[in-house]
């Protein structure tokens, strides 16, 4: 399951995260469930019945006793009507006792039976699990709930399949699988393994799929719909045979397969050889829906993915979906293939595909690219642990299970796991990989499963490598200072995150590459204490000192090595890693000779991303100097750094900055992101000319991929902090807007108590945003619940506490306990944050530029 590319991902709050724990009041450790009649084969027959939105359904089921001392079988069958269950003897039956308390279906089962199958008849109207859509386009007006869904499709995880059969809803159960699916004629149904069969009558189609090998019920699937199809094979290898290669999307969208998911075939074959184990299952089918609440979903050989992958020409100029498709695509390995035994190890299942993401991109894109993606989840996971809460990655404690499905899982997870790779090197990792694959293939996997099997391969002790990664929360802190006298280079790194002599929390080895008149040098420094002096001996002082240039330590480190020699560094380093991290540096340096070294890779550094790090270095500065270098940087071949100087200049809070914004928006760009930073960025300047432009656009903007243009105008206004913007933002509520523009109302209305204090227009806000909090889209009732608390109005504990008790994405649960947690804390202190942290950035603006003109008039004195 993705949730990189879900745009309701929650966002880290304001400041740091002041050692909040990441358990809630209430929440209980989660240990394994009991199972005495492990389910060992599963066969359904379901009928789709669009106009009531249910489903009838029969399933049989097989289990095994292992328990010899239990006499009842126990399905999770939430909300399941169960009409009749007979035990089967071949294919005669006999009426069973059974009990269903609506969330539990308990049969009995006679003790001299070691197997027993069960025959269930049951009808539901799912709440979970299965889900009625009918499809629209964007601005199509708001959704007709009236209408007759055009699309059925399945989501299981976490716990959501047992909504529409009876099942054991448990990662660390498998099952054999039959579906039969009767669906309305001129539909497709897609689901797990082989096709055996279409059967057509009258009114009705049934479609008969079949997957052998064994699988956890929340990956079993089922998509129906009306869609345009494509199809690719994949030729025969010696482990496997050919292998068909699916696509299916909504009609009129088939132009996008090539686009969005055309590099699939590549991706197979290139996780084949990585992983050195053949795709293993029968077929790889994607489908793409209306409205999931995923980015996608990696059911066994047959992901679902939401119509966002659905990119026309000038998206996919910048919007990358291959980090999508192939984090899917690696569940089928890691997820599917193995599975975690339970959910405090889902980041077997996540981190692994978070990380085969990189492993892709390393290969299409090259090394860059490859440690350019992972410094972006590093900030991702940053932002979570300092706003959010700090957990370790296996955890057992939570509510639902979906709560730990955060960035510590999937960006930490896969960080560890690149670190693993360079503690291990390439050979014994990718060795290790296909041993542990090999080893718990078809089974549930635990963390200490995978230590081993990477022990057994390799002969190395891993114990201290989990227990440092996996086992605790956080994450290495360092600040690296040098200097070179009589020979000898030292080396100071303080652990920001130790007590002076107190053992480090975390022990890392950090790389240092230098460069000197005689040449080039690596020094591995080994860090375990507070504070350490590394002496090296040195003949001649270094040029250039590359603090860990592979990405060895997966923390903070906080360069503080003299200016000239990051100079040389951003100019001269042969890699693209230590050329942007000098870029980072720089950009605390307020010094001229800074800006002129970031202007000068703006304008001509080869990889796009030391560009784009440089115009966010620049933005940093804030001196009219770096404004002017950023303001002829318009105009870069690459969309990536075109946003990046965007965003840049919206640091600005000057007329030049908005003139130069206004500029860009009027000639418009040809991607759809850039035009969307040009609005969000205007915005930030706070010109008061920036309402009447974004409120234009909002009106006249032409629709663009996911809307996210329109988006970014209200995204604008919400940054100007300006009352006169809340009319827009209200009207953006309305349900005829996409999610993602409903989204970006509702965060910018968060700040409305900031920027005024008419309290009828308060409480109007209040209501407007409680009413969201019925929507479809998981992430606008999170997004309220978290706007709610930011307006500090009691009144709305009452609607957030509801949404506690009712509401049944376990995502939006969390949202809300997090944000009732978070209105007390504001109603109790009062002034926002994010007030204060204005007035600093004001001064602190005011302070680079006078320090710009101080340096400027010191260059100009005679000497």
């Amino acid at each position: 399951m993705s949730c990189r590319h879900c745009a309701y991902l929650f966002e880290a709050a304001v400041g740091a995260a002041d050692g909040r724990a990441f358990p809630l009041p209430g929440d209980q450790p989660r240990w394994g469930r009991p199972r005495p009649f492990p389910v060992e084969s599963t066969s359904l027959s379901v009928k789709i019945l669009l106009e009531d939105r249910s489903v009838e359904g029969v399933a049989v089921l097989e289990a095994r006793r292992v328990d010899r001392q239990r006499a009842e079988l126990e399905l999770d069958a939430t909300d399941l009507d169960v009409s009749e269950v007979r035990i089967l003897d071949g294919e005669v039956g006999v009426p069973a006792t059974f009990r269903n308390d609506g969330r539990t279906l308990r049969i009995d089962v006679p003790l001299e039976l070691d197997r027993v199958r069960v025959h269930v008849s049951y009808r539901c109207t799912p709440r979970r699990g299965l889900y009625f859509v009918t499809r629209r386009e964007l601005r199509g007006g708001a959704p007709d709930e009236s209408a007759l869904p055009t699309e059925v499709w399945s989501q299981g995880q976490d716990e959501d399949n047992r909504h529409w059969f009876p099942c054991q809803d448990h990662p660390g159960a498998r099952t054999k699988l039959e579906l039969r699916a009767t669906v309305p004629a001129g539909f497709t149904v897609l689901g797990n393994g082989v096709l055996v069969g279409k059967q057509d009558d009258g009114a009705w189609s049934t479609f008969h799929y079949r997957q052998d090998e064994p699988l956890p019920p929340y990956l079993v699937t089922l998509a129906a719909g009306r869609f345009e199809e494509a199809h690719d094979t994949l030729p025969a290898t010696s482990g496997r045979g050919a292998l068909p290669v699916d696509y299916y999307v909504p009609p009129g969208h088939a132009g996008a397969i090539a686009r969005s998911l055309g590099a699939t075939p590549k991706m197979i074959a290139f996780f084949e050889e990585r992983l050195r184990t053949p795709f293993p299952w029968v077929k790889y089918a994607q489908v793409v829906v209306s409205d999931f609440i995923f980015g996608g979903m990696e059911n066994t050989s047959a992901t679902t993915l939401y119509d966002r992958v659905l990119l026309d020409e000038r998206a996919k100029l910048d919007v990358d979906m291959d980090s999508l498709v192939s984090h899917e695509l690696a569940h089928q390995w890691f997820g599917d293939l193995v599975t975690c035994r339970d959910w405090s190890h889902a980041w077997l299942n996540e981190g692994f595909a978070t990380y085969l993401e990189h492993l892709w991109r390393e290969h299409d894109e090259g090394r860059d690219a490859y440690f350019y993606g992972l410094e972006q989840d590093l900030e991702v996971y940053l932002d979570e642990d300092g706003g959010r809460y700090r957990r370790a990655i296996v955890t057992n404690v939570w509510s639902s299970p979906i709560d730990i499905f955060d960035r510590h899982l999937y960006q930490k997870g896969g960080l560890v796991l690149h670190a693993l790779r360079q503690h291990l090197g390439d050979d014994a990792f990718f060795g290790g990989l296909a041993h542990y694959l090999g080893k718990m293939r078809g089974q549930g996997a635990e963390t200490r499963d995978l230590m081993r099997a990477l022990e057994d391969a390799t002969g190395r002790s891993l114990e201290a490598f989990f227990d440092q990664w996996t086992q605790k929360g956080g994450h290495p802190q360092l600040e690296v200072s040098s200097e070179h006298d009589a020979g000898v280079l030292r080396v100071t790194v303080v652990e920001k995150n130790t007590k002076p002599g107190e053992p480090a929390p975390f022990v890392v080895s950090l790389p240092l590459r230098v460069v000197t008149e005689e040449g080039t040098s690596t020094h591995v420094l080994e860090i375990g204490k507070a504070r350490e002096t590394f002496a090296i001996p040195m003949k001649s002082a270094p040029k250039m000192i590359v603090i860990d240039p592979d990405m060895f330590v997966v923390g903070v480190i906080e360069n503080k090595i003299g200016t000239p020699l990051l100079l040389t560094q951003l100019d001269a380093a042969d890699a693209a890693r230590p050329r942007w991290r000098a870029a980072r540096a720089l950009g605390s340096r307020n010094e001229p000779r800074a800006v002129e070294a970031l202007g000068k890779a703006l304008a001509s550094d080869p990889f796009w991303a030391v560009r784009a790090e440089s115009a966010a270095a620049l933005g940093e500065q804030r001196t009219p100097r770096a404004l002017a270098i950023l303001v002829s940087a318009v105009g870069d071949a690459h969309p990536r750094v075109r946003r990046a100087v965007a965003s840049a200049i919206g640091r600005f809070r000057n007329a030049t900055a908005a003139d130069a914004l206004t500029a860009w928006i009027e000639r418009g760009d040809a991607s759809y992101l850039v035009e969307a930073e040009t609005r969000r960025a205007l915005g930030r300047t706070r010109d008061p000319r920036a309402h009447a432009i974004l409120a234009g656009r909002f009106a006249s903007d032409p629709v663009s991929w996911n809307e996210c243009v329109l988006a970014a105008c209200i995204d604008g206004l919400g940054a100007l902090r300006d009352a006169s913007g809340i009319p827009t933002l209200l009207e953006a509520l309305d349900p005829k807007y996409a999610p993602s523009v409903r989204r970006a109302a509702i965060a910018a209305l968060g700040s409305a108590r900031e920027v005024t204090t008419d309290e009828p227009l308060l409480e109007t806000i209040r209501q407007r945003v409680e009413g969201t909090l019925d929507a479809f889209d998981p992430g606008i009732r999170i997004g309220a619940a978290r706007t709610l608390a930011s307006l500090r109005d009691l009144r709305s504990a009452g609607a957030m506490n509801r949404l506690v008790d009712r509401d049944l994405d376990g995502r939006v649960r969390r949202g809300a306990r997090e944000a009732l947690r978070d209105l007390r804390d504001k109603a109790a202190r009062g002034r926002d944050v994010s007030t204060l942290r204005d007035e600093v950035e004001k001064l602190r603006t005011e302070v680079r530029e006078l320090r710009e003109k101080i340096a400027i008039a010191d260059a100009k004195k005679p000497t």
